[in-house]
């Protein structure tokens, strides 16, 4: 599980520290800060749905998929729905700024979506259900 957490939180974090790091040379700074803002709200929904996964995956038998699931829309209302109150509270004034923000929203969502889903993916021994350990596969 510790394993689970650390690639949950810490690839997502390289990934925008590597892409925010030359686009905040490249563009602005003002692109550090909309990163920081979209990892922010990305990564501590995957680390709690990372959590109630470990709990799920060993209770039941569909509690993989479940926790897949739920994870998805755990983590868009909280990205996009923190990103709304972010944007209509202390937003960016200027257009390319506005697009850009959710540019980076978008881009945490995704990248903490698909390493997420990867790390759910994986088989954890002691689960319910689980072809080959008693479960009841073909």
């Amino acid at each position: 599980m510790i394993r689970s957490l650390l690639l949950v939180a810490g690839v997502p974090l390289l990934v925008g520290a590597a892409v925010a790091v030359p686009a905040g040379v490249a563009v602005g700074p003002a692109q550090w800060g909309f990163a920081a803002v979209g990892f922010g709200l990305a990564v501590p929904p995957g680390v709690v749905v990372v959590l109630v996964a470990h709990y799920l995956i060993r209770t039941s038998p569909y509690g993989r998929v479940l926790a897949v699931f739920v994870g998805t829309f755990v983590r868009l209302a909280a990205v996009f729905g923190g990103g709304v109150a972010v944007f209509l509270l202390a937003g960016p004034v200027e257009r390319p700024d506005r697009i850009a923000f959710w540019a980076w929203l978008l881009f945490a969502y995704l990248t903490t979506l698909v390493v997420e889903t990867a790390t759910l993916a994986r088989p954890v021994s002691g689960a319910v259900g689980v072809a080959g350990e008693g479960g009841h596969g073909c």
